[in-house]
């Protein structure tokens, strides 16, 4: 099915979390692994309450909701730990991922990774899997200075490519950043994360194609 994006398709940009590298149950769960580690056990809705929190507002949370006996940075610190832990440890490639890379080593195609995950992590996890090699370049959004709902990463990545709008195809899997990639004038294939679900039917109605 992706054959029928190769005359669009001379470079390619990858998000890593939930396209490539099975992240995201890891991401949902690592503030009740957190709690796991310190021998407390989470509430069923600790997602729902930590989701749209940032860091300091996590940690306050913990802190006020959990006695957790430490200050917001260590918590923080301790957060990081057990996701960057997994990353260099467990986190998997997708099957949907791997054969995303195989189509384009096939065709011939560079493809680089634009990632709102920090570098290390994502250099250990490609790295254990083998795959770091492949790509051209990482780029990350802190790196940027802007998150996916601006079109920043995307565009420095096809820039750095060689790219241009009509040559270089996103891949995502996250709605908001289907959303982005597609204002911003990319042909983009978004990829099924069960994490998001609930997003599937819109992102279908987005992109110019989907693989599930």
């Amino acid at each position: 099915m992706i054959e029928s994006l190769l005359p669009k398709m001379q470079y390619a940009i990858l998000d890593l979390d939930g396209t490539i590298l099975d992240s995201m149950e890891s991401w949902k769960n690592v503030t009740r692994d957190y709690l796991s580690s310190l021998g407390i056990t989470a509430a069923p809705d600790i997602r729902e309450q930590v989701k749209r929190r940032t860091s300091q507002e996590t940690a306050a949370y913990l802190q006020e909701a959990y006695g957790v006996h430490k200050t917001r940075e260590e918590i923080i610190s301790g957060l990081h730990r057990v996701i960057e832990k997994k990353y260099a440890t467990t986190i998997p490639m997708k099957e949907s991922g791997t054969k995303i890379l195989d189509f384009l080593d096939k065709h011939q195609i560079p493809f680089c990774a634009a990632t709102s995950t920090d570098r290390h992590m994502v250099e250990d996890a490609l790295k254990r899997l083998g795959v770091l090699h492949r790509f051209s370049f990482i780029l990350t959004c802190s790196e940027v200075g802007k998150g996916k709902y601006h079109p920043d990463i995307f565009l420095e990545s096809m820039r750095r490519l060689g790219g241009t709008l009509e040559n270089t195809v996103v891949f995502e899997d996250a709605l908001h950043c289907v959303r982005t990639a597609k204002d911003a004038g990319f042909v983009v294939v978004g990829v099924y994360e069960e994490v998001d679900s609930q997003d599937w039917e819109e992102i279908l109605s987005i992109c110019d194609l989907t693989i599930k």
